[in-house]
């Protein structure tokens, strides 16, 4: 037994077929480039799209208490309300992914064209629930049987003044998209000397030399 053992200790081991390959943590999905990394987008809040959007957000959260005022047990307020809201959250997250992913606003940056498309059909979509708010916040106004008449009246200045928001965002990423998909056409200069890159006289004709018959 003591024989069995000391031969089985010295015996070559093989390594296992069919070994499972488990992923390393350390491996981890890059989302900001290296030479953007510990940066924060400020700059962004000073240009035309982030001072737009921080107005945005301050107007939709007006408009989400003045529709709250108004009167909440009615169709119209619960539509620009919820409407509000939502403009509220995702205008704000869209701030925050701007500031906080700085490679968003590089123009070379290829998932761009995916997110100018998203925030192109967001816009013009809220540009015209906004624009159904202002009307229906006015027939709210005129409604006798309500006690936040004069809320509803302010409520449809600012439903106003954010349809015209998100018309101008809506054009602005549609001049986005426009220059993402223009064919932009790139002269590649080579050497001058090399071969492929010789110029020949066009009056000249190139004519095979036939040289001596063979018989």
């Amino acid at each position: 037994m003591i024989i069995l053992l000391f031969l089985y200790s010295f015996s070559p081991t093989y390594p296992q077929q069919g070994k499972k390959m488990y992923f390393n943590m350390a491996n981890k999905i890059q989302i900001i480039p290296h030479n953007r990394q510990g940066q924060l987008n400020t700059t962004f809040l000073a240009t035309v799209p982030g001072v737009l959007k921080i107005a945005e957000i301050a107007l939709a959260f007006i408009s989400f208490i003045l529709a709250i005022c108004s009167d909440r047990k009615v169709t119209t307020a619960a539509w620009t309300e919820h409407i509000s809201f939502q403009a509220t959250i995702i205008i704000s997250a869209l701030l925050l992914g701007y500031v906080c992913f700085p490679h968003l606003t590089i123009k070379d940056e290829q998932t761009r064209e995916g997110l100018i498309v998203v925030e192109l059909i967001y816009y013009l979509i809220n540009t015209m629930l906004f624009f159904i708010a202002i009307w229906l916040m006015l027939h709210l106004s005129v409604s006798w049987n309500i006690y936040g008449r004069g809320s509803a009246i302010i409520d449809s200045i600012i439903c106003a003044a954010l349809t015209i928001l998100f018309g101008i965002e809506t054009v602005i990423k549609y001049r986005a998209w426009r220059y993402e998909n223009t064919p932009i056409s790139k002269i590649i200069q080579g050497d001058i000397n090399s071969d492929s890159a010789r110029k020949y006289d066009n009056v000249h004709e190139l004519r095979r030399d036939e040289g001596p018959e063979i018989a």
